[in-house]
């Protein structure tokens, strides 16, 4: 299936950079709706700040949940995030369009769900379902297009380095939705390329265990288990060889409870062995071997 649609969106788009092409004036509406309501959720929609538990969060690792629940101070987020979210909310909203266009059969989408387990409930909003199985669009900046989503990665790399709960959250809409759920539609914000991945066809393990660590984790929540951090620090490596210092692992590296978490043993430094005159900067925990500065 999943070649299909994508195959269906490639020869849409292939023919639209040549000529005209039709689309109906009911996708066309939709998508301007899409787009208002998208601003309006990034701009003036009224903010509920209360932590809640979401099949879109809930797959994060517990230590992130647990500082949002107890309320431990956020870094405060670079201006241009709220640009990324819209950018995000229209990419979505025009993939959508895209597909319709595309002939490709869409059976629901942007529904709301509830998947029920031992007396409790935990729901969500799905993006698309195609022919009988969910799907979630994402737009991803081009590194993550190519080693999640494109052929440098795949359902393995996503699983693998899941520090954002991809895998949990597609598995509870389609249990919740009772049907299979089919993968990730990727759309490259920066070129414009499409892939699609797929999960597995044998998946009822994945499937398994993503239901799983959701229960675990909300239990966690529920019972307010004692805090512990799910991810330890790193040897820091340069040009492949250990400098003495040591870092915070990549997903420490995106949490916005790094400071609440970490406390004074974090510094955010430029790359202490790096000559370069505008290095990269990393969040240190050690550093036994300190940048020196050319006497020039």
């Amino acid at each position: 299936m999943s070649s299909s649609i994508l195959n269906r969106v490639q020869m849409f788009l292939t023919e639209a950079n040549t000529a005209s092409v039709q689309v109906s004036s009911t996708i066309i509406q939709e998508f301007g709706e899409a787009c208002k309501a998208a601003f309006r959720r990034q701009f003036t929609d009224k903010r509920d700040n209360k932590f809640k538990i979401r099949m879109s969060s809930i797959g994060r690792p517990l230590c992130q949940l647990q500082m949002e629940k107890m309320g431990k101070e956020r870094e405060p987020l670079p201006y241009n995030v709220k640009m990324r979210n819209l950018f995000g909310d229209m990419i979505e909203a025009a993939t959508i369009a895209i597909l319709k266009a595309s002939d490709v059969k869409i059976d629901d989408e942007q529904k709301r769900v509830k998947y029920k387990f031992d007396g409790g409930e935990i729901d969500g909003t799905y993006d698309v379902k195609i022919e009988g199985r969910i799907w979630d669009i994402k737009s991803a900046s081009p590194m993550s297009f190519d080693y999640k989503f494109g052929d440098r990665g795949g359902f393995d790399a996503l699983l693998k380095h899941d520090d954002f709960g991809y895998v949990t959250q597609g598995y509870l809409y389609s249990n919740a939705e009772e049907c299979d759920f089919g993968g990730w539609i990727a759309i490259n914000k920066s070129t414009g390329e499409w892939c699609i991945t797929e999960t597995p066809i044998a998946d009822r393990e994945h499937d398994k265990n993503a239901i799983q660590k959701a229960k675990d984790n909300i239990e966690a929540l529920k019972t307010n288990a004692p805090f512990k951090r799910c991810f330890t620090d790193t040897e820091e490596y340069f040009y492949r060889k250990k400098t003495g210092n040591r870092v915070l692992k990549s997903t420490c590296g995106f949490c916005s409870y790094k400071t609440a978490c970490w406390g004074n043993e974090i510094q955010y430094l430029p790359q202490q062995q790096s000559k370069a005159l505008d290095p990269k900067f990393v969040w240190y925990t050690k550093v036994t071997n300190p940048r020196v500065e050319d006497e020039n």
